[in-house]
């Protein structure tokens, strides 16, 4: 069982790790430079002064968008990385969580699927929501569904150390999830003015963003920890050989 001790001698050296702290440092004055950008497009599609689609947050092949790919890429290849020298389920069930992110995001998946299975719903006039939006519901349902599913089976099976990382870790991606679903649909739900619209689009995008930052952050103080932790025991092992030679 974890106890609150456990989870201050787990957390307590994440706190510390210099990795985390020096990713922060390098990605947050750059984050906030987004977050300004995005706020200037939004007063300006609410105000009709029009500025370049890479300054919103949630558009294609914006600047934000390309960190987001950077950040949940390295997560999910850190998070492979320890899979493979520790082989906990948690690592892998991450990984391939933060691949989907990053394809997600990319070629927009959920929102395609949206469209298809939206087409197949029937057109109820009294929903205050296209059937396209509810679609994209459904479909990020499923898939949390199943990856909570997954990364519980895979935290009832892990030690301490893993199983506390994927709390951790999941976490975050409930904020993310709250943010990218439920204040996305908040946000398709009836007519909205222009400026509502987008204080609701700058809520859903910025709270969205800040998980993933923090989930990133959190991925490389674990990896920084557990590959010290790995060091020092190989170095242990070595010197007990030494010893007994």
């Amino acid at each position: 069982m974890i106890t609150r001790s456990d989870i201050a001698d787990i957390c307590g050296p994440l706190l510390k790790s210099p990795a985390m702290r020096l990713a922060l440092l390098c990605i947050i004055p750059y984050a906030c430079v987004l977050v300004g950008l995005d706020v200037a497009a939004h007063y300006g599609d609410a105000t009709g002064a029009a500025l370049p689609v890479q300054f919103f947050m949630s558009q294609d092949g914006s600047f934000a968008e390309y960190l987001e790919y950077s950040l949940t890429t390295a997560a999910g290849v850190m998070m492979l990385l320890l899979w493979l020298r520790d082989r906990a389920l948690v690592y892998l069930t991450s990984a391939i969580l933060f691949a989907w992110m990053t394809l997600d995001n990319w070629v927009e998946i959920h929102e395609q699927l949206g469209f298809i299975i939206g087409a197949m719903l029937p057109a109820e006039s009294w929903l205050p929501v296209h059937p396209n939006h509810l679609a994209e519901t459904l479909v990020f349902l499923v898939v949390g569904g199943a990856w909570a599913l997954g990364i519980l089976a895979a935290i009832l099976k892990a030690d301490k150390r893993a199983a506390i990382y994927g709390m951790l870790i999941s976490l975050f991606v409930a904020g993310a999830a709250v943010f990218g679903v439920a204040v996305d649909l908040g946000t398709s739900w009836g007519d909205h003015g222009p400026m509502a619209l987008n204080l609701f689009a700058f809520i859903e995008d910025e709270g969205e963003f800040a998980m993933i930052l923090m989930v990133f952050a959190l991925c490389v103080g674990i990896y920084d920890v557990e590959t010290r932790r790995s060091k020092a025991k190989a170095n242990d092992g070595h010197r007990v050989q030494f010893l007994q030679a």
